[in-house]
């Protein structure tokens, strides 16, 4: 795989959802993670489907998803989650849409995946 023999970053897990299947490479501070839609119906397999493959979120770890989330309007992002949902690897996260041109989103992260794997 690309980022394992190219890049250098081992893959540290990957874990299933019931519309998609996600997986993290590298260790660190920054981490690379992957989504792979299981339908195309899923909302990962629509964004592929509108915009392509490529970057689809920046995950942000912050203190209190709520509090990020019920912030996030006053700075201009409009919310994809009203409230916070369980998100890989024991997390809680919400995401908001920075209304970007390049349809990057925004993921807000709270809970610590064990330290040796980062984000």
């Amino acid at each position: 795989m690309h980022f394992e023999s190219r890049l250098g970053l081992d893959m540290q897990s990957d874990e299933r959802f019931p519309d998609v299947r996600v997986a993290f490479f590298g260790t660190g501070p920054a981490n690379v993670e992957l989504l792979e839609p299981l339908t195309p119906e899923s909302d990962v397999g629509r964004f592929i489907a509108r915009r392509g493959e490529g970057l689809h979120h920046l995950a942000l770890r912050v203190d209190s998803v709520a509090a990020a989330l019920a912030e996030a309007p006053a700075h201009g992002f409009l919310l994809v989650d009203k409230v916070p949902r369980p998100g890989a690897r024991g997390t809680t996260i919400g995401v908001v849409d920075p209304q970007r041109e390049d349809g990057v989103l925004i993921q807000f992260v709270q809970g610590a995946a064990p330290a040796s794997e980062g984000l």
